[in-house]
């Protein structure tokens, strides 16, 4: 390829140093890429110099050096005026400016306009306040650009400050995390806490990819009423066919068989042998009533302990019971599924008090920490003060129930879940309160 042939491929392409056309906004930056390009071309000097006049009696020389000065301030200026709006280049295109007049001019309009807005700068920094829906890593990014804006304007910041104030800026969901770097002993760097963010973040999403955690409550069969015998179903039928004639020797084996079953076992004492109408230790009426309760009517039991707090009035939140036996709401707004209950459901206290049972359903658990759990056959008891959470369910449901220097901890598959604190000789769930 010749060298006429390269100049004019060359001619024809794009040049990357060319800076962005100026609309009115971000000037310092157009003026820095502005500086550069021009530097590039060797037509830099003409933006602090302006062609000299030249006297009658000026040798050739000096005309010379004055045509080339003149050439390059009318390439300087048509560079500058090119990278302008169409607007602006209206404006300043006047045929007697200099590249130096109209450089001087744009930087007395837009430097005095932006050195106004250095007083917002500190403003906006300080209350710039990230978001839960947006990501936590691009939000403290635009923090860091406003904290760049305020370092170039001449008021340094130090790295510790700025990793304070976006620590104090996570969002509220982040509230543990945050309280977690507070309490680090040992200083880290900028960036240190930026990774930290990006690793939290990743965490939190590949968490809430997980299917959501469900409590499930598992209605307990009575023993007494399981068959025991393998062949229980086998032997109906042998005996079936010979219902209308039952010989002697068919009445032997149901005899024999039912030797092998398990002794019906009292309601009352507890003991085999015998059936509770036909029992000699009689309890009383009230502790008599409670025993012979069916698994319908023996919904939950709650400890002696809190039962009179928990009869009357209202309080917010969720509470742990370990002896609990049912989840209970006493707030209908809460339930993600409802059903009405028998008008005769009651829950029976440990004090030997009922109260009514109106329905139960779902109830989804909003823990501080972002998890969602989900309580099933939970019972509406309005009466009921406060709302509990079952810990023997949740044990029972595969989570790890941890109690130690007044916090409770609640992890599952060695995923934490969320927590709970000491309050009032129980422990309160730290979960969104529904009003």
């Amino acid at each position: 390829m010749s060298t006429e042939q390269n100049n004019m491929a060359g001619s024809g392409a794009v040049d990357i140093n060319r800076p962005f056309r100026f609309v009115g906004v971000n000037f310092r930056r157009w003026r820095q890429k502005m500086e550069f390009y021009l530097t590039t071309k060797k037509l830099a000097h003409c933006l602090t110099s302006m062609p000299v006049e030249l006297p009658e009696e000026a040798t050739d020389e000096e005309r010379a050096a004055s045509a080339r000065e003149r050439e390059h301030d009318f390439l300087c200026k048509n560079y500058i005026l090119n990278g302008l709006a169409d607007d602006l280049y209206d404006y300043y295109a006047d045929s007697k400016n200099t590249a130096m007049m109209i450089w001087d001019a744009l930087q007395k309009k837009y430097d005095t306009e932006e050195a106004g807005a250095k007083k917002y700068v500190v403003s906006r920094y300080l209350r710039y306040q990230m978001v839960d829906d947006k990501s936590v890593e691009v939000q403290s990014h635009e923090l860091q650009k406003i904290a760049h804006e305020i370092v170039s304007e001449g008021m340094p910041l130090d790295d510790q400050f700025q990793v304070a104030c976006i620590i104090d800026k996570l969002p509220p969901s982040w509230k543990d995390f945050k309280n977690m770097l507070r309490h680090k002993t040992k200083e880290f760097s900028l960036e240190s806490l930026i990774t930290r963010l990006r690793i939290e973040e990743e965490s939190r999403k590949q968490d809430m990819k997980e299917e959501v955690m469900v409590v499930t409550a598992k209605r307990p069969t009575p023993r007494a009423l399981k068959p025991t015998q393998k062949g229980f179903k086998s032997k109906n039928q042998q005996v079936r066919p010979h219902q209308n004639g039952a010989s002697r020797g068919n009445q032997r084996v149901m005899a024999q068989t039912s030797k092998n079953d398990p002794p019906f076992i009292c309601y009352n004492c507890g003991k085999p042998g015998h059936m509770a109408k036909k029992c000699r230790n009689k309890q009383n009426p009230a502790a008599a009533a409670r025993v012979n309760l069916t698994e319908e009517d023996l919904i939950a039991m709650i400890t002696d302990m809190i039962a009179e707090v928990n009869l009357t009035g209202d309080s917010e939140g969720w509470w742990l019971d370990t002896g609990a036996s049912k989840h209970v709401c006493n707030n209908r707004a809460m339930f993600k599924t409802y059903t009405e209950a028998p008008a005769d459901k009651k829950v029976l206290l440990g004090t030997t008090h009922t109260t009514m049972v109106a329905g139960s359903g779902e109830v989804e658990l909003n823990f501080t920490s972002g998890k969602k759990m989900v309580l099933k056959d939970v019972l509406h008891t309005p009466e009921i003060r406060k709302n509990l959470v079952s810990g023997y369910l949740l044990n029972k449901a595969g989570f790890n129930q941890t109690i130690g220097a007044d916090l409770y901890t609640l992890t599952k598959n060695g995923s934490f879940v969320g927590k709970g604190y000491a309050c009032n000789g129980m422990f309160k769930l730290n979960v969104e309160i529904i009003r």
